[in-house]
């Protein structure tokens, strides 16, 4: 019958694991995957690839990470686990996948130290990585170069040996990977030199030898070819330019196949950079290399690094056209200088390494080099011949400005196309340029004896204009100067208000100067609320600078300012918005592992939104104060106080689910996290020993009906069920180290959400990972000494029970489900149903070791609750199995894992049980010599094995001896101490 398998095939365990990771539940595939063992069914192979999946799972989770720390840990955690997988199944078929894993691992580690800060420090850091991914490469290539070996003398045909075929050509890729990622380890290792030709020349010629070889022999497949641009990246830093330019020519060479576009494009530019280099400066030469590349980009690759880099490089040799006026006629020149500025703003628009090298370019072109698009040439206007010429003229630039933009508008709500509306929005630049500069000639024309008004709004016109032409310096200093010049008038208003605009523009812009412009604003701020006490819009302002300091995340500047505020609804909402700030802020500090300064900021953000939420005149009527409101239960639940989470939440006054009726159309979004916090609260106070637990249960009842409207979609189910999932699983915690009568309060809680997730679930991970929670749960709820389940353990299997029906009646079902199944009836007592489960598995798979045993094991128990004359047969069945003798008995499962030393533990957990049975058979059938028999099928082992499978076993062996000596009459000496 051949070895039998220590576990039974079909446990979704990777689909689980996947789906988990899938939604970023990485802490719990991490549980789920310490606990594997634990799960009966589960495929052994999958089992040994733990560590695998486990660092899978810790990269996934470092990548969502946010915090720097917290990453690196994720990553470490990773490798560790790689390690060790390595190192204890060395032969497994997954072990080249792990050290491919474990090698791309380190080189990502060691580009994030050159990300980061690249000095010395880190720059040492990642080259000794660089080094580890090497090595770990090149025992890749020498294992999977020992396998290929062995298959050349083989003729493999694949139609006659499809498999065969396939594992030979998937050792080729990934020895050709392996080889490809050790050039490149190597060759970034050289990278981290200052002065990688000097320095790196090792590293660079082993480099160099991969490629070369790669290039020479495998260039019919994808990694060959790629090699090529590879090779002429090293040949080029160390020195051997002929030798670069016949690698990338080589390269462009190659097929234009999606897999080689990259490095086509890389080629390209790297042959651009040598040919401008060399002193010929064959700018033509370069301009026919890249034009035909440039212009064949496709839709992904339009934004790469790759392609910024290759339109920057030609811009360099059309630029190189532009100033040969020897060879090069004018009219040539001009369109040379129009492309390479075309390519320059093309690529300025993407960041990336490339951005130094092109604002200097654009610069070189008169561009300004701040700008993310290239600015217009300024217009030229005739000088106006005074002050009141020039007004006259910028109120026909605004009367054209007026009807240019009406124009485009029309054009939009017709379907204009962007080609139609462009040259209207050009007219418009055009025209703001030339009212600035017929308003700066003619303000500097004013006289002593010009009207003061006219004057204003002159300055006025000039602002805006610059506000309009993103001139931001210039069109703060002249609002603030209007600002002041014109106190308490509309004009002056206008031009504190565009100062205003200015100074955030500047801030959002521009990023630099933070500190200087929030105070601007501020002062700015207080100086319209003086000069405008009763304006709203001057008051408006005063907000203004708390929103600054807030999305400067100066939480204790936007505080101060605040507290300085007059009591009253614009106050009550600016402290309902910063505590929900400090309430995000302690939540990242809590992800970066602050807990002190994150509880710190909790307390902050409770006082502030409390104090907002308690301002409140005329009822809670909005949805921003409602949301408020539940985060400030959310904060209460975080500090572990769920009696306080539901008064906030059942407040008079401000409480979400008390006024909800008030709300006008809530959104969906906002209804789920409202009775989502609702529930967490319930299920708090709940486990927590607080309040009426049956009026609690109720509550939570109708919470999770309210849920199930707000979550129609298949998404929203998505969310519902994860969140059940997670309140289940908080509750089985508190389960654990509850007393004997929180335990039955909280078992009914728990039923409660397992049976609405089987309701709502439509997916079949979920539905077995119900079945198999309530399994388990109703297992460790039945006391010991106890087979049988009664009071809640049975109406958790019932629960159980009608899952794994469910879940059978689907089609390709694993054969996991009828294995719970049976389990489940056992656990019941229905042992003839849960035999006919496991004869039904076993019929198919014999060797399913999980089954074999759960079957003798319904034997046994079964035969404890028979009338006296029916035990001895019954006994007999579980140690010899029953008819037909598909299922083995207890007898012949010792025997099938007696030499397997995987099944070390399954075979003296056989042998136990074959002592019991037969010591009860000879109980039941009043035999002695039965009964004698029993006690020699220890002892006998006894003499074998001493110690008797372990501490644990040696005792259970120990006490069953000794009554099975006290039934015979013999002095009780149990079994002889262990050496």
């Amino acid at each position: 019958m051949g070895t039998p398998t220590a576990r039974g095939e079909g446990e979704p365990a990777a689909d689980f694991v996947n789906q988990l990771r899938a939604v970023g539940y990485y802490d719990m595939a991490l549980a789920y995957l310490d606990r594997l063992d634990q799960y009966p069914g589960v495929d052994s192979a999958y089992v040994t690839t733990v560590p695998l999946e486990k660092a899978q799972t810790y990269i996934d989770s470092a990548v969502a990470a946010r915090s720097v720390d917290r990453r690196d840990e994720l990553f470490s955690n990773a490798e560790t686990e790689l390690q060790a997988f390595l190192k204890n199944h060395p032969s497994n078929p997954r072990a080249s996948e792990a050290r491919s894993q474990l090698g791309k691992l380190r080189m990502f580690r060691a580009s994030q130290f050159m990300t980061d800060d690249a000095n010395s420090t880190n720059r040492r850091k990642a080259r000794e990585l660089y080094q580890a991914a090497a090595d770990t490469f090149d025992s890749i290539i020498a294992d999977l170069k020992g396998r290929l070996q062995k298959m050349q003398g083989a003729k493999i045909d694949p139609k006659k040996e499809p498999e065969k075929a396939a594992r030979r050509d998937q050792y080729r890729f990934e020895f050709l990977m392996a080889q490809h990622n050790a050039g490149e380890a190597r060759l970034m290792s050289a990278e981290t030199f200052e002065d990688p030709t000097k320095d790196a020349t090792k590293q660079l010629n082993e480099a160099l030898q991969i490629y070369t070889d790669l290039s020479e022999k495998y260039n019919s497949y994808v990694q060959g070819a790629n090699a090529y641009y590879s090779r002429g990246r090293v040949e080029k830093t160390l020195g051997k330019r002929d030798e670069a330019y016949g690698s990338f020519s080589r390269m462009l060479e190659q097929a234009d196949v999606d897999e080689l576009r990259e490095a086509k494009i890389g080629a390209a530019t790297e042959l651009i950079d040598l040919i401008l280099s060399e002193e010929e400066n064959d700018y033509q030469e370069a301009i026919t290399i890249g034009t035909p590349i440039q212009r064949s980009l496709r839709p992904n690759e339009e934004k790469s690094q790759g392609a910024q880099s290759l339109r920057v490089a030609l811009a360099r040799a059309y630029l190189a056209k532009s100033k040969d006026k020897k060879n090069t006629k004018a009219n040539e020149r001009k369109r040379a200088v129009s492309d390479a500025r075309k390519l320059l703003l093309q690529a300025k628009k993407i960041p990336g390494s490339h951005e130094e090298e092109t604002i200097g370019l654009l610069a070189d072109l008169g561009i300004d080099a701040a700008a993310t698009e290239e600015t217009a040439e300024m217009p030229t206007a005739d000088d106006p011949k005074n002050f009141e010429e020039a007004l006259v003229s910028a109120r026909q630039v605004f009367q054209t400005v007026q009807t240019i933009s009406e124009q485009i508008d029309a054009l939009k709500k017709q379907g204009g196309q962007k080609e139609q509306v462009q040259p209207l929005e050009d007219s418009i630049s055009a025209a703001r340029q030339t009212g600035i500069v017929i308003l700066s000639r003619g303000l500097s024309m004013i006289r002593p004896d010009t009207d003061t008004t006219a004057i204003n709004e002159a300055r006025q016109f000039l602002a805006y204009l610059l506000l309009q032409n993103k001139n931001y310096r210039d069109s703060y200093v002249v609002g603030r100067f209007l600002s002041q010049f014109a106190p308490g008038s509309e004009t002056g208003l206008s031009g504190g208000l565009i100062a205003l605009n200015s100074a955030q523009q500047i801030i959002a812009t521009e990023g630099t100067g933070g500190d200087f412009w929030v105070e601007e604003i501020k002062s700015l701020g207080d100086y319209l609320v003086e000069k405008w006490p009763d304006n709203p819009k001057a008051a408006s302002a005063k907000g203004i600078s708390i929103v600054m300091a807030m999305e400067k995340g100066n939480l204790d500047e936007a505080k101060r300012l605040i507290d300085a505020m007059p009591n009253g609804p614009e106050q009550a909402k600016f402290r309902r918005l910063l505590g929900q700030l400090y309430w995000n802020d302690s939540l990242k500090l809590r992800r970066e592992d602050k807990p002190q300064e994150a509880d710190k900021l909790l307390g902050i953000a409770s006082t502030e939104l409390t104090g907002g939420l308690e301002q409140i005149s005329g009822g809670l009527v909005d949805e921003e104060a409602m949301k408020a409101a539940v985060i400030l239960a959310k904060i209460h639940l975080k500090r572990d106080q769920p009696n306080d989470a539901v008064k906030a939440l059942d407040h008079p006054k401000y409480g979400a689910i008390t006024v909800l009726k008030k709300l006008s159309a809530p959104s969906d979004d906002f209804l789920f996290d409202l009775y989502r916090t609702e529930l967490q609260a319930v299920v708090g106070k709940m486990t927590s020993s607080g309040g009426n637990q049956e009026k609690l249960l109720e509550r939570a009842s109708k919470t999770i009906d309210n849920l199930q409207k707000t979550a129609a979609d298949a998404e929203g189910k998505k969310k519902l069920v994860g969140t059940f999932r997670v309140l289940a699983s908080d509750i089985q915690e508190q389960i654990k180290n509850a007393p004997p009568a929180r335990q039955e309060q909280l078992i009914d809680a728990f039923n409660v959400f397992l049976s609405r997730i089987a309701t709502i679930a439509d997916d079949d991970v979920t539905l077995l990972w119900v079945g198999q929670t309530m399994l388990g749960m109703a297992e460790s709820a039945i006391p010991p000494g106890q087979n049988k389940a009664g009071g809640q353990a049975a109406e958790l299997l019932t629960t159980a029970i009608e899952t794994f029906k469910t879940l059978k009646q689907k089609p390709n079902a694993s054969d996991t489900i009828p294995f719970m199944l049976g389990k489940s009836l056992r656990l019941q007592g229905k042992y003839s149903a849960s035999l006919s489960e496991y004869r039904e598995i076993l019929a198919k798979k014999p060797t399913m070791i999980d089954a074999q045993e759960e079957g003798a094991l319904a034997y046994e128990q079964w035969a404890a609750t028979l009338a006296p004359k029916y035990r001895p047969s019954a006994y007999k069945a579980a140690l010899s199995g029953g008819k037909k003798g598909i299922i083995w008995g207890w007898g012949k499962i010792s025997q099938m894992t007696q030499r397997n030393p995987a099944f070390r533990d399954r075979f003296f957990r056989a042998r136990y049980h074959v002592a019991l049975c037969r010591f009860e058979q000879g109980q039941a059938a009043d035999d002695k010599r039965v009964i004698q028999q029993a006690a020699r099928d220890i002892t006998s082992l006894s003499a074998l094995y001493p110690e008797m499978g372990g501490a644990n076993q040696y005792r259970e062996f120990n006490a069953l001896l000794k009554k099975i000596q006290v039934a015979l009459g013999e002095n009780p000496e149990g079994l002889p101490p262990p050496a």
